[in-house]
């Protein structure tokens, strides 16, 4: 195993995303050009600087790759397909957790006119097929993984690719575009919370929670909730002010979708 530096990893993108300044770093070209389609939504390329953090990815004998955060190895392990998904992960849980100014919460995001429907979820529970759902019903897309808000209590989109799961298949990754939706732009206020998770026929009988029993249902999906916990918690609390909270098993998200924009119209 190489040791990772600049001399070992001179192809580098320095970039800026959410706040966070890091620089990306391998041995091999092309790597430079595969890894950008995994960088956060809205990155941008910044000069290089030596406070920016390194996240470096190695190509090592006998197709095994490393993944460093700075000098530390995290992954050290064969096929370039599976360095790549971890890349993937490091680099979006990275921002997730450190971004200065914004709190990222794991939750599926729409919205319908000037208003944002949050559901929060781990993965698994769902978050995908709902937004999907939402999205076919006409919303407008911002996430399938995190909803992330500001000081002010706006939502901002985090466009990324869904991961859409076929049952008994692969997952795919898709651009919302390729389901017929379009990716939301500006951050909007949320209108409505949806704290939900699919039960195989169930039916939507939600009840309404205060915005302090939101808060708490929002803050334990939320990434930076044991490193920040007050920010997060005022900024999920400014979030959930004047919006419509709701708790409760769904069944089908096609047959919940439609519901849930009428509630987002009455509310908002």
């Amino acid at each position: 195993m190489q040791v990772f530096n600049d001399k070992t990893a001179p192809y580098q993108l320095p970039f800026e995303a959410y706040g966070i300044q890091m620089r990306f770093c391998t041995n091999e070209p092309e790597l430079l050009d595969e890894i950008q389609p995994l960088m956060p939504p809205g990155w941008r390329r910044r000069p290089r600087s030596e406070a920016q953090h390194r996240l470096g990815l190695l190509a090592e004998d006998h197709d095994v790759y490393s993944i460093y955060h700075d000098t530390i190895c995290v992954h050290d392990a064969p096929g370039r397909k599976m360095a790549l998904m971890m890349m993937d992960t490091q680099l979006e849980g990275y921002v997730a957790l450190h971004s200065p100014d914004f709190i990222f919460v794991h939750a599926g995001v729409v919205a319908v006119g000037n208003h944002a429907i949050v559901m929060p979820g781990l993965s698994f529970s769902g978050k995908t097929t709902l937004v999907t759902a939402l999205v076919e019903a006409g919303a407008v897309y911002y996430s399938d993984e995190f909803a992330v808000l500001d000081e002010s209590g706006r939502v901002h989109p985090y466009p990324r690719r869904l991961t859409v799961r076929s049952p008994g298949g692969p997952t795919v990754d898709r651009y919302v575009e390729e389901l017929g939706g379009i990716p939301g732009a500006q951050p909007l206020p949320v209108g409505l919370v949806v704290a939900t998770q699919y039960v195989p026929q169930a039916e939507w009988d939600p009840s309404e929670l205060s915005v302090g029993a939101g808060a708490l249902a929002v803050f334990e999906h939320a990434v930076p909730a044991r490193d920040r916990p007050e920010q997060t918690l005022r900024a999920i609390k400014t979030a959930l002010n004047g919006a419509v909270i709701q708790q409760g098993e769904r069944g089908e998200a096609d047959e919940l979708a439609g519901v849930l924009l009428e509630t987002l119209r009455a509310a908002a």
